[in-house]
């Protein structure tokens, strides 16, 4: 299962004690975005205190220009730090976001959020602050994944912040982590993924499957198994005239003046 790292321009981006649940979710651009520090206690925060809203969200991106075959699964693993609660979720930044894994994200990216495409379900199991909480990304994860150079996300709390429900007075739910600045490449957030199982590259019916979308080609050097090879490609294999399951295709030749 192959691992592709956070890059170091992702940012922790906040709005804190707006003075409408408004205020604090649905703008455009940060109050505060912080990219240099080493680990977040309160990367994420859903917060009402007398009457003001905080919001704190983790902005990455994962370089998946090397994908060129859909994932079967891919697992974010982002290293705890602080627990006073989970319930987060995996969302889509849009590609028209500044931050990638070359440039920076931006205050100006924090209203980048897709609502409407997770690319998680609510992660709600106990947060681990000694190894990395696993979150299993969607089919929409693994689309974008391979349809773009860069995968954008941002990690942002499930029950407020995501569902757009106003916190009740006095709440406070923070999630703490270590992001790809973090001193010990142990702690750095990645992704696993897992490619396709490779298929037959030559069908009973003489279909060369090697292109096909979302194939992999079995590649046979001299020394391997051949048994997939017709004998007009060079080695006898099942398509050959003796024991083929298909019957040849029969017609009359042109003629020829």
């Amino acid at each position: 299962m192959p691992d592709l790292n956070v890059a170091t321009t992702d940012a922790n981006m906040r709005v804190n004690s707006a003075g409408s649940w408004a205020d604090a979710r649905d703008v455009g651009t940060a109050g505060v975005i912080d990219n240099t520090a080493t680990s977040y206690a309160a990367g994420i925060r859903e917060r009402e205190t007398g009457g003001a809203y905080t919001v704190r969200r983790y902005y990455f991106a994962v370089d998946t220009s090397g994908i060129s075959i859909k994932p079967t699964s891919a697992t974010l693993k982002i290293y705890g730090l602080t627990n006073v609660g989970s319930n987060v979720i995996a969302v889509k930044v849009n590609q028209v976001a500044t931050g990638s894994t070359s440039a920076n994200f931006v205050a100006a990216d924090y209203g980048q959020i897709n609502f409407a495409v997770p690319f998680s379900s609510e992660y709600s199991a106990t947060w681990n602050t000694s190894g990395y909480n696993e979150i299993t990304l969607n089919n929409a994860a693994l689309n974008e994944m391979v349809d773009n150079d860069n995968i954008k996300i941002a990690l942002i709390g499930h029950d407020h912040d995501f569902l757009n429900v106003e916190p009740a007075s006095g709440f406070n739910r923070t999630t703490g982590f270590y992001p790809a600045t973090a001193t010990n490449a142990a702690n750095r957030p990645l992704i696993s993924y897992t490619l396709p199982t490779p298929g037959r590259s030559f069908a009973k019916d003489y279909t060369i499957n090697t292109y096909n979308k979302d194939v992999l080609s079995v590649q046979y050097g001299k020394s391997s198994s051949v048994e997939q090879v017709p004998f007009f490609l060079g080695v006898p294999g099942p398509a050959r005239l003796r024991g083929r399951e298909n019957a040849p295709i029969v017609s009359t030749g042109k003629k020829k003046n």
